[in-house]
């Protein structure tokens, strides 16, 4: 891959990371902020604090090598079949970025939360199959299964939870305040896991990159480093309509409902990541944890409409971005 090349992968993939920490920053603070319960600047730069140090921690505890980025990012057969052209891989590379950029960029206007992986899965697969290798439709598949089964998970976790909450409640042992503060402390928590999450998927394709190039790739503090901080300053700079969307246009959000949402979005992430060792959109689990901590308190607290819009976007996701992914890589192959 030529050194321009290998810039322009490495500045997307950074432009990814900044994104994604822009575009997610309603999973960690959206309920917070709406409930009051944190100030928004305050909400926004504990998320940035803990988004990065959460991706440093996961990166560090991870084994970085060129293996691991492809298993976790499903490249293999494209890297097999670019092999002997690198640059035709940064073009692929090149091509799953700017689809998942847009996709990111559009769902972010119409505050619609959406997930990168699902986002970047259909970008490799439509940029597989335009340069000929054999795709991963398995990841397409576990996508789509992922993307009804999942929420619905997180739906029946949060009810549960919220109607937890409301025992406590009304027996008196948990008060408004003690509310506020654990809801606090699990904001944080999501912050911590977005960061552990997330951080992988722009530090991988790095890592492929690199690798074709025939650099070592190595466990490179630089490199995290940058990913991190990418992502923890785009959580500074919050994408707010995704925040209305989640904290106001689902349900009139509560502080409870707001703990209830984030503490089984930090179950759902714990499992996935500690125990299936496998991506998970953090922003399907929030956004329908708030679902369902709002059908605990009746089905008429929800905002039905919104609900289904956001789900429709969600299946449309790797459909999308993988006709995209494969027009982008189509026409840089023809005109190249």
């Amino acid at each position: 891959m030529t050194p321009a090349l290998l810039v322009l992968v490495v500045v997307l993939a950074l432009a990814m990371a900044f994104y994604n920490g822009f575009h997610d920053a309603s999973n960690a603070v959206s309920t917070a902020i709406t409930t009051r319960s944190l100030r928004e600047s305050t909400a926004l730069g504990m998320a940035a604090i803990l988004n990065l140090l959460g991706a440093l921690l996961g990166m560090l505890l991870l084994s970085v090598t060129a293996e691991w980025a492809l298993r976790l990012l499903g490249l293999g057969h494209l890297v097999e079949t670019t092999s002997g052209a690198p640059d035709v891989l940064g073009v692929g590379l090149v091509a799953i970025l700017l689809a998942t950029l847009a996709w990111e960029v559009l769902t972010w206007w119409l505050g619609m939360p959406s997930s990168t992986w699902h986002a970047f899965f259909g970008a490799a697969l439509g940029a597989s199959l335009a340069i000929g290798a054999a795709a991963a439709w398995t990841h397409l598949v576990a996508i789509l299964i992922a993307s009804i089964v999942g929420p619905l998970i997180a739906v029946v976790l949060a009810y549960s939870v919220m109607q937890g909450i409301l025992a406590l409640a009304r027996s008196e042992r948990l008060g408004v305040a003690h509310i506020r503060f654990a809801q606090t402390v699990s904001a944080g928590a999501v912050a911590t896991g977005h960061g552990l999450n997330d951080a992988r998927l722009p530090l991988a394709v790095i890592v492929v990159a690199t690798s074709a190039s025939g650099l070592s790739v190595g466990s490179s503090l630089a490199m995290m480093t940058a990913v991190a901080l990418a992502v923890a300053a785009g959580t500074l700079m919050g994408g707010h309509r995704i925040i209305r969307t989640i904290g106001r246009r689902l349900t009139d959000l509560s502080a409870a409902q707001g703990l209830a949402a984030e503490t089984s979005a930090v179950m759902s992430m714990s499992v996935a990541i500690f125990g299936l060792d496998s991506p998970v959109s953090t922003s399907h689990g929030l956004a329908s944890s708030v679902v369902g901590a709002g059908v605990a308190l009746g089905p008429r607290h929800v905002r039905w409409a919104v609900a289904r819009t956001m789900v429709v976007t969600w299946l449309a996701t790797p459909i999308v971005t993988a006709v995209l992914g494969a027009a982008l890589a189509g026409v840089m192959l023809e005109l190249g």
